[in-house]
């Protein structure tokens, strides 16, 4: 199952008994997609995963979180606005796949406005976002969506929030039994009906209800397996669980109400789906029961990165043995070609001796000599070419030499033959390997005799000067605007297309090459204060060809004047509505 209404449902109602009038302390961008919040009461410490994978997007409790992870924008700026501000309101909106957190700040700043922090998991479109409960805008979001993206509505800073377009279907919860019997009733009902009528089912749900229906099912026994199914959505009546393909050889526990205990998952359990009830669908599964919903989806989702991490890992190892089998395979041919060639040694053999037996015939100067050829049968004449610069017998010496490294050449390719036999050997020894691995640990060790062998080249270390490089040059203004400059024409087209939205403020040297420099308004504030505008001027002068002129004329306009041709080289733009500002470069 993947993390549907039910899921979301059930973790929601755990974080109410956990999480709830907990303080934010901490929040940590995992990945491009992931966020942790740490959240304290008064004797506990517990952290939040919410992640947006198009794939995976989900919400729960994790254990601790690694240590170590870099800074990034979006967790900054949910720090600054949530930073030991209390969860007051937790939520699920409606039965759609949508958590809200509406946090009230701490007292000590000047904006006391309660903020929400809203989890969309929608597949691809999954998304995190912070909103102004005072204003209902947007303050920033994981993912920005503009309008070219998303013609329903635009997830920017700035934009009045708009929740996911709702579909017209059935509440599980208010739909008696009469109505269910109406709707399925004269029908030939499948799970795809199921799934597109009622809301909060997902596929999985929707095919649970076919399975346990039976087949034939009549609208009794659909509404039967439904109510199974929405028993569910109550926490007592669930057991958070992960189903494993089965193993008869390992003797599970016959009663649900014997396993709400600490279960684990071991490294070889291939995972199936991770449910809050045993799911009919799957029969030739082993279930492993959790005491949470939140225990269950970390278990699953763990044992799921783990299986990507193997698979990525095998298809990594194969790619390489395939690499160096066409490399041999290719040698092969070379050298069967050369052997072929080489097999021509006895020819040079006879071609001196003949030419040795008839030296009083050859004249200097002569560039061929027919002779008889006493070692075919039909004693037929064989045509031999001279070096006319050679005395017949220096002649019958080059054909004696050509024999001898011919000859000498035969035995070298046989080795090489039967060596790179042996090499194509042992690359299907190491794909027996790759294939029956059982895990990261085994495919690793392989990995690491890959590259003792330089079948892999090892990675590069970045140091830490590198990978700073990496960010944008971020500077804050003395407004507390948060500025940012591109580093180079790479950096300037991606502070364009990725981070910048239609309501910062832009700057560029005029008519000089340099950075481009953005000033963050994530508040959408009408005007930009002339403090923050001089200090990005100044840093606009100070990263352009001008560096050292005295003054530097810088224009700024509003981003959504600024323009990106088709077709043009990162960082060209067009823009209008421009002021000019004359400044010294600083920084």
């Amino acid at each position: 199952m993947s993390f549907d209404s039910l899921a979301l449902h059930l973790v929601t109602d755990e974080l109410r008994h956990t999480i709830l009038n907990g303080t934010i302390r901490h929040i940590e961008q995992l990945d491009p997609h992931s966020i942790v919040l740490k959240i304290s009461q008064s004797t506990t410490t517990r952290f939040l995963f919410i992640s947006t994978h198009s794939i995976h997007a989900r919400a729960h409790l994790i254990e601790r979180p690694p240590k170590g992870q870099p800074r990034s924008h979006f967790a900054d700026f949910l720090m600054k606005h949530v930073m030991r501000g209390e969860i007051r309101v937790l939520e699920q909106i409606g039965l759609d796949r949508v958590l809200k957190l509406t946090i009230a700040p701490k007292s000590d700043i000047l904006d006391t406005s309660p903020k929400s922090i809203i989890a969309e998991f929608m597949g691809k479109h999954s998304n995190i976002i912070l909103i102004d409960e005072a204003n209902g805008n947007i303050l920033e979001s994981l993912k920005h969506v503009d309008e070219t993206m998303s013609r329903y509505r635009e997830v920017l800073p700035g934009v009045t929030y708009t929740p996911p377009p709702q579909q017209d279907k059935w509440h599980p919860l208010k739909l008696d039994r009469d109505t269910f019997v109406s709707l399925v009733e004269h029908r030939e009902v499948g799970w795809r009906f199921l799934f597109n009528n009622i809301d909060g089912l997902s596929p999985t749900l929707a095919k649970e209800i076919i399975a346990r229906a039976g087949d034939p099912a009549t609208p009794v026994d659909l509404w039967e397996a439904y109510q199974q199914i929405v028993a569910c959505f109550q926490p007592a009546h669930t057991y958070p669980q992960v189903l494993i393909e089965a193993d008869d050889s390992v003797e599970q526990p016959q009663s649900e109400d014997s396993v709400k205990s600490h279960a684990q998952l071991h490294e070889n359990d291939k995972v199936v789906a991770v449910s809050a009830l045993k799911l009919a669908q799957f029969p030739n599964t082993e279930s492993r029961f959790f005491e949470t919903m939140s225990e269950a989806l970390s278990a699953y989702y763990d044992a799921v990165t783990r299986d990507e991490a193997v698979k990525s890992e095998r298809n990594a190892l194969c790619q390489v043995l395939d690499k160096m089998r066409a490399v041999l395979d290719r040698k092969q041919v070379l050298l069967r070609q050369d052997l072929e060639n080489a097999e021509h040694a006895e020819d040079y053999r006879i071609k001196g001796e003949l030419l040795t037996a008839n030296l009083h015939q050859v004249q200097r100067g002569q560039t061929v000599i027919e002779v008889q050829n006493y070692y075919s049968s039909d004693l037929s004449a064989l045509s031999i070419e001279l070096d006319p610069q050679l005395s017949p017998s220096d002649n019958a010496q080059q054909y004696f030499k050509r024999y001898t490294k011919a000859k000498r050449g035969i035995s070298v390719i046989h080795r090489l033959i039967t060596d790179n036999e042996a090499e194509q050997e042992v690359l299907q020894a190491y794909a027996s390997e790759v294939e029956h691995a059982k895990g990261l640990k085994e495919l690793r060790a392989i990995q690491s005799e890959f590259l003792k062998k330089g079948w892999i080249k090892p990675k590069k270390q970045r140091s830490k000067q590198n990978e700073a490089a990496g960010a944008f040059r971020k500077y804050t203004s003395p407004d507390g605007f948060q500025i940012y400059v591109g580093r180079n024409s790479k950096e300037n087209d991606l502070l364009l297309r990725r981070i910048a939205s239609s309501r910062d403020m832009w700057l560029h040297a005029k008519q000089i090459h340099g950075s481009h420099v953005i000033i963050r308004n994530p508040e959408n504030k009408p005007g930009i204060p002339m403090p923050t505008l001089l200090k990005a001027a100044q840093i606009a002068a100070f990263f352009s060809k001008a560096q050292h002129s005295s003054y530097v004329p810088v224009d700024y306009t509003w981003f959504r004047y600024v323009v990106k041709p088709k077709g043009t080289a990162p960082g060209f733009v067009h823009y209008t509505h421009e002021k000019t500002l004359y400044v010294e470069p600083s920084v």
